[in-house]
């Protein structure tokens, strides 16, 4: 898989990055491994095995060739800011220094150089992510436009992967560990019930199903769900049963949710209904009545 370069990368968020390349190098030092402590912050939770010993068994032979990037603390420790997996490694190779680049950072630029390095050389597993996307925004008060312009990414791509921790953590542990994949949850998540919601997962699981069928199963799911849902108020509005939602509809529907970066659901039929669109906060209301309007903020003087 291509790793994504994320806006500037790490270098643009370090300080005094226009050092040249024989100053930088001036500027590292041996660090003894007991001074070094993780970043208790660092957004990968869950370090490949596979991937740790390789780096490992290269840590042993040529030792750590690039420097790990830290700040100095008062009483003398160092905080890992980026490179975490090289300090594990060159723990299990017994090293007893590692060399260091120190630098200061706001807490913000911290939790940014973090989520750039992990998504730059070693994919997050999706649910990780999302939490590092999730503790930015909060952290720097970021929309979910700012953030996507600041990481260089898609909004819709931040949008999408902050809609799976609206998933109960049985179902985020299973997409963390890659026993379901961000397409199947998303198809979950269209499913309007908890019921059914869980009812679809099972049947991802016991049928292994791809995530065109589960999609077209969340559909049959929430057309069975509606008609419930008529059927106990008596039809008393005169609303008549819908139809199966059809293919050209939920294809409409995802380009919808892709666009706006919310639940979407079209209601209706090809030459009558009416679409909801779900908002969580005023600020998420802002931004999705700003795409719809065509006015995303670009020309507001944004970094």
């Amino acid at each position: 898989m291509a790793k994504r370069r994320l806006g500037k990368g790490i270098d643009a968020l370090i300080q005094g990055q226009e050092l040249d390349e024989e100053t930088r190098q001036a500027s590292v030092v041996a660090v003894p491994m007991e001074r070094l402590r993780a970043n208790p912050e660092q957004p990968r939770k869950q370090f490949s095995e596979e991937h740790l010993s390789e780096l490992t068994e290269s840590v042993r032979e040529k030792g750590v060739i690039q420097p790990i990037l830290a700040e100095e603390a008062d009483d003398g420790t160092y905080l890992i800011i980026a490179g975490e997996r090289r300090f594990r490694a060159a723990q299990r190779a017994g090293l007893s220094s590692v060399p260091v680049l120190p630098r200061r950072f706001s807490h913000e630029e911290k939790l940014e150089i973090a989520l750039i390095e992990n998504l730059q050389r070693e994919d997050l597993n999706p649910i990780d992510e999302a939490e590092a996307y999730r503790s930015l925004m909060e952290s720097a008060s970021l929309t979910q436009d700012e953030l996507a312009r600041r990481l260089g990414l898609n909004r819709s791509t931040v949008a999408n992967a902050l809609r799976l921790l609206r998933l109960p953590e049985d179902l985020k542990a299973e997409i963390a560990e890659g026993r379901l994949s961000p397409g199947h949850a998303r198809a979950i998540l269209s499913v309007d019930t908890e019921e059914g919601r869980a009812r679809l997962a099972q049947r991802i699981r016991t049928e292994a199903l791809s995530v065109r069928q589960a999609e077209e199963l969340a559909g049959t799911l929430s057309s069975a769900a509606a008609k419930r849902g008529r059927a106990g108020t008596g039809g008393a509005d005169g609303e008549k049963t819908s139809p199966q939602k059809s293919l050209e509809l939920r294809e409409l529907e995802e380009r919808l949710l892709d666009t706006l970066g919310t639940k979407v659901v079209v209601k209706g039929s090809h030459s009558k209904g009416r679409i909801e669109i779900e908002y969580y906060s005023l600020d998420d209301l802002e931004r999705i009545a700003g795409i719809i309007s065509g006015d995303t903020g670009d020309d507001a003087g944004g970094e």
